[in-house]
């Protein structure tokens, strides 16, 4: 569970790891061809540079579009969790102005509902990243609402408690009916966050662009070497090397960016927001005992 906040060092570095053998393999087959090179003398049977060029330039092309098109959806989860922080705030904001603060059992269920949307927030971010949805809310829901919500789509039913909750408080006289619609439509709000998350998640990108595309990398990556052979062997070996771990770092980034809920470094830290909603909300309702804001491990924040 990482987010965008990764320094660079730390998203190449992950990036590296799973490319090593990838690395590996250029490195040893284009040593074999400038070996061969130099005991066949194949300069003569040069592959066509332009044509190597052109190939180089639809890859790039294509690794642009894919790139600019993964990047809209990480960043499109970014935005849904910016409002899912704001809607977050507001639900509290709104019950605290809108329900009388001299009611005890009002209060009680004003306190009850923030601890829900805070729970709400956690378990989202777990379910989204197929967790188990209930380990970090046992402190904000009654036992007895564990048990119901467990094993079933923990955040959508949590809403579907404060819609009852919210109906329960109209129905007594605690709420006016503007304010009732006010409260209705931040929970819309967020179940829409919710639903755009859940989109990004269940909606994977082309297999078969991926497919076309690293097979495009890999035909370049065979025929470079024999388009270089005029150079000397350090020229040929480096400018080998460099064209095919740039299209291969590219290629992996975007796979990086296109699923934002993946545990990696470049996903969108949704523990750290949810955290930081816990912080706010609990501020709001005027309680002194905090949980520490999150940290970055190794520039990453979970």
């Amino acid at each position: 569970m990482y987010t965008s906040s990764a320094t660079p060092i730390a998203t190449l570095w992950s990036v590296a790891r799973e490319l090593w053998r990838h690395f590996l393999a250029v490195i040893l087959y284009v040593s074999v061809i400038e070996g061969l090179d130099i005991r066949y003398g194949w300069k003569d049977t040069a592959f066509p540079l332009p044509v190597i060029a052109i190939m180089g330039t639809v890859i790039g092309l294509l690794l642009g579009f894919r790139t600019n098109s993964c990047y809209g959806r990480w960043w499109e989860a970014r935005i849904l969790w910016g409002a899912i922080v704001n809607d977050s705030r507001t639900w509290t904001r709104q019950l605290l102005e809108f329900t009388p603060s001299t009611d005890t059992e009002t209060q009680m269920a004003v306190k009850r509902m923030s601890h829900r949307q805070i729970a709400w927030c956690y378990s989202l971010s777990r379910n989204l990243r197929g967790q188990e949805a209930t380990q970090d809310i046992d402190n904000l829901l009654t036992e007895e609402e564990i048990r119901e919500v467990k094993q079933k789509h923990v955040p959508n039913l949590l809403l579907l408690r404060q819609g009852e909750e919210l109906r329960t408080l109209k129905q007594r006289g605690h709420l006016e009916t503007f304010e009732f619609i006010e409260l209705e439509r931040t929970l819309t709000r967020l179940t829409n966050a919710m639903g755009g998350c859940e989109r990004i998640r269940n909606t994977a990108f082309p297999r078969s662009y991926t497919r076309m595309i690293n097979l495009l990398i890999y035909l370049f990556v065979i025929c470079l070497p024999f388009g270089l052979v005029d150079l000397p062997w350090f020229g040929l070996i480096s400018t080998s090397i460099s064209f095919a771990f740039a299209f291969l770092m590219v290629d992996r980034v975007s796979i990086f960016l296109q699923d934002p809920f993946s545990n990696r470094p470049s996903d969108t830290p949704t523990q750290s927001l949810s955290r930081t909603i816990e912080i706010n909300v609990r501020e709001m309702l005027g309680e002194t005992n905090l949980p520490d804001k999150s940290i970055p491990v190794n520039g990453v924040l979970m």
